[in-house]
């Protein structure tokens, strides 16, 4: 879809300004249309582009209030008046009038073409549709190639009618991996998230007619994947607050859990694809039950944020095996569950009663196996800056568990 923003990169415009309405500059536009009768509205099906000949006999600041009025009431995407004889400058009640409607109003004191004005913009509109047909969703293509510049991901959002300027967020739908990992038949894999991504989209397509945005979706054989779009940073907290009461609704509707995760805000179209990363890492971990409750925000996942941006996993299994790997081979040696142990001291602060409480045994025998830890690993237990290390490789365990 081409937008009234960009028509002002068309070269034809170049002496063109925007005057008034620039809130409404990503409305799209199917057609370029000369107005050569009096009235439009017989004429127009909404979404058109309206240009107005200022050598037209008769056209005066009423003809224009009347034609904003007509624009409004069609849905017209944006009007382009030239100046002509008939106007040296646009009135300030024309200019006010189309700003307070948002409608883009465009104005050239000189002459321009309108046959150049056309022919462009209707092969900026047929280009755009090629390209929407010929390629794959705009998220199909964003994630599949790796070297995209910035100027060509502001190129594919803009062919979906979409301003790059916006703020994004990547939003992720899953439902536990048992349902789709460890079903053997690719058809029933494929059946099961295809039944849950259709009642999501029911859901979904509403929430985003109503907030009269696009919906930006990607279906894959685990997860939905959303791109979400707003004006601003604060624009997205509603979109995300509604998201998740969908989730709840389907938790309950579809009778298994429902998982949603939220990259955090991405100020730039570079980001999306690192955003996107973010959300699937966030629900590997719900997946997992390794945070609280079926619906998590990136920013809010603590220290697991550190274990995402290491590029190097070999370094995380390093830092892992130097706190672990000892217990994890003694405990594959017989029954003394001491990686159990160690973390669940960890986790109660050091708290001899209330670890011994958890594990359900008695303080001797905890005494026994934390002697064993120490034999084992020569920590000091008492350091600080020790227990926290260790607490971060049981994290990154959780992240890269041993084969």
């Amino acid at each position: 879809m081409v937008t009234c923003r960009q028509l002002l990169e068309l070269d034809v415009l170049r002496n063109v300004r925007l005057i008034a309405g620039r809130r409404g500059l990503d409305k799209g536009v199917s057609w370029p249309y000369a107005k050569h009768t009096k009235t439009i509205t017989p004429w127009v099906h909404g979404g058109e582009f309206l240009l107005v000949s200022g050598y037209e006999y008769g056209t005066d600041e009423g003809e224009l209030l009347q034609l904003i009025d007509e624009a409004v009431l069609n849905q017209l995407s944006g009007l382009l008046v030239e100046g002509g004889i008939n106007f040296k400058k646009l009135p300030e009640q024309v200019i006010r009038k189309a700003d307070e409607a948002d409608l883009p109003l465009f104005f050239c004191s000189g002459v321009v073409s309108f046959l150049d004005i056309t022919r462009d913009v209707s092969t900026l509109i047929m280009e755009s549709t090629y390209i929407a047909r010929k390629d794959h969703s705009l998220l199909d293509q964003l994630l599949v190639s790796n070297s995209l510049t910035r100027p060509e991901i502001a190129r594919l959002f803009e062919h979906a009618g979409i301003s790059p300027d916006r703020c994004f967020m990547c939003a992720v739908f899953s439902i536990p991996n048992e349902e789709v990992s460890h079903i053997h038949n690719a058809r029933i894999d494929e059946n099961v998230m295809l039944c849950f991504s259709k009642n999501l989209k029911k859901q979904t397509k509403v929430l985003f007619e109503e907030l009269g945005l696009e919906e930006i979706c990607k279906v894959n054989l685990k997860t939905v994947d959303y791109l979400l779009y707003s004006e601003d940073e604060a624009g997205l907290y509603p979109i995300m607050d509604s998201l998740k009461k969908i989730r709840a609704y389907l938790d309950a509707q579809e009778k298994r859990s429902v998982y949603l995760s939220f990259s955090s805000v991405l100020s730039d179209v570079i980001q999306v694809r690192a955003g996107f990363d973010e959300a699937h890492f966030t629900a590997s971990l719900l997946q997992q039950h390794l945070l609280p409750g079926s619906a998590a925000f990136f920013p809010d996942i603590g220290s697991y944020q550190l274990m995402l941006y290491v590029e190097d996993r070999k370094k995380l299994v390093l830092f892992r095996d130097h706190y672990l790997k000892g217990l994890y081979e003694a405990d594959l040696g017989g029954s003394s569950q001491l990686m159990e142990t160690l973390r669940t001291y960890l986790e109660k602060n050091g708290n001899m009663l209330r670890t011994a409480e958890a594990l359900y045994i008695h303080r001797n025998t905890l005494q026994y196996r934390l002697d064993r830890v120490k034999a084992i690993t020569h920590f000091d237990l008492d350091d600080s800056s020790v227990r926290r290390d260790i607490l971060i490789a049981y994290m990154i365990m959780n992240v890269v568990p041993f084969s």
